[in-house]
């Protein structure tokens, strides 16, 4: 029973890792889709968690991470995965059964803003073809706090659809699809 239990875990790990992998190759054919992406990939973690435990979301987000920028053409994509959205929903699930909801909040928004901050830098010194605030030039010297202050509007958003998402998963496609309680 128990070799069972670790060929799952291995193989539900290995699949996900390799749908992350794809999806990541396909956004340097999908640049359209360099935001949305690595955002449905790192939902994939939710999965890993929900059937597994965090140990495993966290192997698994560990391997796409090494396997992401060899593979996936989009760097911006592999960057954002590996510095967000990869991680974040696994934190995501373990930070919202605690009961100091104005503390989770602060870690959510902090590590939110440290994350986009090293992926800001990260493509203004490393990656000095892409220019993270072009178009914003209308903005002056206010687009950088313009930029900040959308980014953290939008995290509110995805944090309320990644909220939406993980419910609908457990509680309709476990339920209704895979007849799991």
């Amino acid at each position: 029973m128990n070799k069972k239990k670790i060929s799952f875990k291995v193989a539900l790990g290995g699949i996900i890792s390799a749908v992350c992998i794809l999806l990541m190759f396909f956004s340097g054919f999908l640049p359209m889709l360099d935001y949305a992406i690595p955002t449905f990939t790192g939902f994939l973690m939710v999965v890993v968690i929900v059937e597994v435990d965090r140990n495993w979301a966290i192997a698994t987000y560990t391997a796409s991470a090494i396997l992401c920028p060899l593979v996936t053409p989009n760097k911006q994509a592999a960057a954002l995965f590996i510095i967000f959205m990869g991680y974040y929903p696994i934190l995501k699930f373990g930070l919202d059964r605690k009961k100091n909801k104005v503390l989770v909040w602060i870690i959510k928004f902090a590590v939110f803003n440290a994350a986009m901050s090293a992926f800001f830098l990260l493509f203004t010194y490393l990656f000095t073809s892409s220019d993270m605030l072009e178009g914003m030039e209308s903005f002056g010297k206010w687009a950088i706090l313009v930029l900040w202050l959308a980014a953290n509007f939008f995290f509110l958003i995805y944090e309320f659809a990644l909220t939406q998402m993980i419910d609908l998963y457990v509680n309709w496609f476990r339920r209704k699809i895979l007849r799991k309680k």
